[in-house]
């Protein structure tokens, strides 16, 4: 199944593409638990068989035509986002060489704030001359678990969906040279707008993680490619590790790491800039295309005279 959320931002409802051009909504009338995808997510053992029965009988009056509506994050409001540093050998070695860690992997944090659809737009702020994109297979944690054991870390998972960890590498770097105790990583990749997602949600039944194609176009131009088969630990390793380190919720993403190619790698490096469009792109998984703005610049009021 392909999971999305449809609507206005903020409003989002659940839906399952049950056709390329048409969404079918999840209401209550499907015995669905209600509160949006959190919900479905935290109950996803029981929720699942009940989708499946939806989309077998719907009728085609249910459906929400895809060109008519705004596609969302598949899941608006995780509660985690975790993301992995450095899980491309290729990567790791052009950004750091000898110095690649070969321990456990790096582990950061998103806000959830950071989180938009599939069509949003990438917004810069006016504190970064340096924005920067990251394709990564995102994994949707369905059930919850801690010190979950590598064998089993498979069952964890509701379902994998693509996502651009972008960051502001003026700002993560910052007094990073100084000492590695300054840089800004939350800061860099915590902006609205910085953790694009989608367009759906597949189901482990319909998508292997272990050798997918990665490619992010900017205004056309092949920036990025890779496999998933790249990884340096993947999915089931990544779901233990980091399950050794905090608990996994229902909803929680976990960013699996970006190939090489990203806009600072390059020579000379080439970031984003307003009028830009980011196209990521995963095999079985589908494609987003985000453009770039420049966040508008507030505009300082006079104080209000007393009267």
């Amino acid at each position: 199944m392909k999971l999305v959320s449809f609507g206005p931002p903020g409003a989002e409802e659940p839906g399952v593409l049950v056709r390329p051009d048409a969404i079918l909504p999840l209401r209550h009338s499907h015995g669905l638990p209600s509160g949006g995808r959190g919900e479905i997510l935290s109950r996803w053992p029981s929720a699942e068989p009940l989708l499946r029965s939806a989309v077998d009988r719907y009728a085609d009056d249910d459906l929400v035509p895809l060109a008519d509506t705004r596609l969302g994050p598949p899941v608006p409001r995780p509660g985690t986002v975790i993301a992995i540093g450095f899980n491309y050998a290729a990567h790791g070695d052009e950004v750091l060489g000898a110095a690649r860690p070969k321990g456990e992997p790096i582990v950061f944090l998103k806000p959830a704030s950071s989180v938009c659809g599939p069509g949003d737009a990438i917004v810069c702020p006016p504190e970064t001359r340096q924005l920067d994109y990251e394709v990564e297979l995102a994994v949707v944690i369905g059930r919850g678990g801690q010190r979950i054991p590598r064998a089993e870390a498979l069952e964890y998972v509701a379902g994998y969906m693509i996502a651009n960890d972008v960051t502001a590498r003026d700002i993560a770097f910052g007094a990073g040279a100084e000492h590695p105790l300054l840089f800004q990583i939350a800061r860099a990749k915590g902006s609205p707008s910085f953790c694009p997602t989608g367009p759906w949600l597949v189901t482990p039944d319909e998508f292997d993680p272990a050798d997918a194609g990665l490619r992010l176009w900017v205004n056309g131009e092949l920036r990025q490619h890779g496999s998933t088969a790249g990884m340096a630990v993947g999915v089931a390793e990544l779901i233990a590790s980091v399950s050794r380190s905090m608990a996994l919720r229902p909803g929680d993403l976990l960013l699996t790491g970006t190939p090489p190619g990203c806009g600072f790698q390059l020579d000379p490096p080439r970031f984003l800039a307003d009028g830009d469009v980011v196209e990521a792109e995963i095999d079985g998984l589908g494609r987003m295309r985000s453009p770039v703005i420049s966040e508008p610049v507030a505009v300082a009021h006079p104080p209000l005279e007393r009267i």
